[in-house]
C-alpha cells in the first residue's frame, strides 16, 4: 500500500489517498484528514481507455450521474470530505496503469488539429429551447482530433448552442448545417465563415467562440431572455417534488426571519461537484436537498423554491467569476433575488462566509441572467494607518463592508499561520505580524487589525478595488 498526500489544486487542505492493487484491477481509498477540503473533483485516466468504477461515499454508493466518462477519463463529483470521511473507488485497471488526480486534473496533451461537427434537429413544439434540454432537440457533438498519439473521434449528446474553445496551435472547425452562428476569435487568430459554419487558424494558439442564433430557420438563443426562459424551464423540471421547508420553520410567518433563517439552511449545506462540462444540469432538487450536499445552481435552486413556499418572492440569478454575455458562457453560479418586506435583497448561499445582503466579490460586477442584469455590491472601503517606530513599521487597518468581505474570503478555511500571512498579504503588509485582530468571524462585520512588520508596506492590489469602494493611507 502507498500513502500518498496529494493536495487539490488551489485548495485550502488536504486529503490522503491510497491506492492498492486487487485481483481485478485498484482500489482507491480518499480519506479526510484535515478540514475544510477540496476534494470534490477527481479524475481517473487510464492510457487505453476509461476505467470501469464504482464509488462508494462511507458504505453508500454513489449515483450514476456523479460519474462521467470523457474520452480515457472518468470524472467523479462529490461532496466535499470532512474530517475522517472516506471515498472508496473499485477501478477494473491495472494499478500501475492507473492516474487518480484530485481538483482540476491535468492538462492532456494538446491535438494539433481539431475538427468539430454540431448536428442539430430541433423541436417544432420548441425551436427556441431546443439546446436548453435534450428533451426539445436532438443535438450531437462528434470531435475528431489529430494529436501526438493519431486520430481520435468522439461523440456526446446534447452540443451546446455557444461556446468557447481554447486552441492548440493548429485550426478548430464549427460544422453546423442549416444554423446561421456568429464567431468571434482572439488576436493572432483567423477567422473565416465557411457556407456551413466557421473555421480558426491558429498558428499559435488562441481562443475561439461562438454563438448560434439560429437552426434550420428556427430562432435558438437571439437574446439572454430566451435562453433564460429555456434554463427556467429545466429548472422547474427539475423541482418536482420539490424541497419542503424544514418542520421547525414551518410556523414562522414573518417574511425577514423566515428568509435569514432558509438563507442559513442552505448556506449549510455541504459544496459539492457534478462532473461534466454542462453546470446548469442540476440533480433533483428533493434529492439534493436531503443528501446534505448541493452544487451552487441546486443551493440557489433549493433557497428560491424554499422562498416561494414561504410567500417570499423569489428569482433565481446566474452569474460566475468568468461570466460572459457574448457567448453566454460561464454561468455557473447562482444568486437569488427576494423581495423581504419592503426591500430587495439579493443572497449568496453559496459563500460560505457572506452575511445575509453580501454578495461575493468573486463575482462583483460580473454579468448576470436573470432577476437582475448585474450583481450589486455593497460598498466597502479598507483604510491604513501607518507609522514608523525605529525600525518596525505599524499599521492600524480597518475594513468595512465589501472590504470587509474581500478580507474574510480570502483567509477563509487556513490554518491560523497562513491565515494571519494571507490577511497581512492581502492589506499589502507582507510579512506583518499581526498584534491584534476584530470582527474576521462576524459575518457583516467591519475587520479592525493591528500589525507590525519590518518591512515597509505595499499597495494592497494593482489598480482599483476588487469590490465596490476604495482604499487610503494615512
Amino acid at each position: 500500500m502507498i500513502g500518498l498526500l496529494w493536495w487539490a489544486r488551489g485548495a485550502l487542505a488536504a486529503c490522503q489517498l491510497m491506492q492498492t492493487a486487487t485481483e481485478t484491477g485498484t482500489n482507491v481509498l480518499i480519506q479526510g484528514v484535515s478540514e475544510p477540503l477540496s476534494c470534490r473533483r477527481i479524475t481517473l485516466t487510464a492510457p487505453d481507455g476509461p476505467p470501469g468504477v464504482t464509488v462508494r461515499v462511507g458504505g453508500r454508493r454513489v449515483p450514476r450521474d456523479h460519474v462521467k466518462v470523457i474520452g480515457k477519463r472518468v470524472e467523479i463529483g462529490l461532496p466535499e470530505l470532512r474530517v475522517g470521511d472516506e471515498v472508496r473507488i473499485d477501478v477494473t485497471v491495472a494499478g500501475e496503469a492507473l492516474e487518480v488526480a484530485l481538483g482540476e486534473p491535468p492538462e492532456l496533451a494538446h491535438p494539433t488539429e481539431s475538427h468539430v461537427n454540431l448536428a442539430v434537429e430541433l423541436s417544432p413544439k420548441h425551436p427556441g429551447w431546443g439546446f436548453a434540454d435534450p428533451a426539445f432537440a436532438k443535438t450531437k457533438r462528434t470531435t475528431a482530433t489529430v494529436g501526438p498519439d493519431g486520430l481520435s473521434s468522439t461523440t456526446v449528446g446534447g452540443a451546446p448552442a455557444q461556446g468557447v474553445e481554447r486552441l492548440a496551435p493548429g485550426s478548430f472547425t464549427l460544422d453546423m448545417p442549416g444554423a446561421r452562428i456568429t464567431a468571434w476569435a482572439s488576436p493572432g487568430v483567423t477567422l473565416t465563415y465557411t457556407h456551413t459554419g466557421a473555421r480558426w487558424d491558429a498558428p499559435q494558439g488562441g481562443e475561439a467562440r461562438w454563438r448560434v442564433s439560429s437552426a434550420a430557420g428556427e430562432a435558438v438563443i437571439p437574446d439572454g431572455n430566451t435562453y433564460r426562459a429555456g434554463l427556467d424551464w429545466r429548472f422547474v423540471q427539475a423541482s418536482f417534488p420539490e424541497p419542503a421547508i424544514p418542520a421547525a420553520l414551518v410556523a414562522v410567518r414573518e417574511p425577514d426571519p423566515l428568509a435569514r433563517a432558509l438563507f442559513a439552511a442552505t448556506q449549510a449545506l455541504t459544496p459539492g461537484w457534478l462532473p461534466g462540462s454542462e453546470a446548469l444540469r442540476p440533480r433533483p432538487l428533493n434529492r439534493a436537498w436531503r443528501s446534505g450536499w448541493a452544487t451552487s445552481v441546486e443551493r440557489g435552486l433549493i433557497l428560491h423554491r424554499l422562498l416561494e413556499q414561504g410567500r417570499v418572492r423569489a428569482g433565481w440569478l446566474l452569474t460566475g467569476e468568468s461570466a460572459e454575455l457574448v457567448t453566454l458562457t460561464g454561468y455557473d453560479r447562482m444568486l437569488v433575488a427576494a423581495q423581504v418586506g419592503d426591500r430587495e435583497v439579493l443572497l449568496d448561499p453559496d459563500c460560505p462566509v457572506c452575511a445575509f445582503d453580501e454578495v461575493s466579490t468573486r463575482v462583483a460586477g460580473k454579468p448576470a441572467l436573470g432577476a437582475a442584469s448585474v450583481v450589486p455590491l455593497s460598498e466597502g472601503h479598507l483604510g491604513r494607518v501607518l507609522s514608523l517606530s525605529g525600525q518596525e513599521y505599524k499599521a492600524e487597518v480597518s475594513a468595512t463592508g465589501a472590504a470587509a468581505l474581500y478580507l474574510r474570503e480570502a483567509a477563509y478555511g487556513l490554518g491560523e499561520a497562513r491565515r494571519a500571512e494571507r490577511l497581512a498579504e492581502a492589506v499589502g503588509l507582507p510579512g506583518a505580524h499581526i498584534d491584534t485582530l476584530e470582527g474576521l468571524e462576524e459575518r457583516g462585520a467591519a475587520i479592525r487589525m493591528l500589525t507590525t512588520s519590518k518591512r515597509p508596506p505595499v499597495p494592497p492590489f494593482e489598480g482599483d478595488p476588487p469590490w465596490l469602494g476604495g482604499w487610503t493611507d494615512q
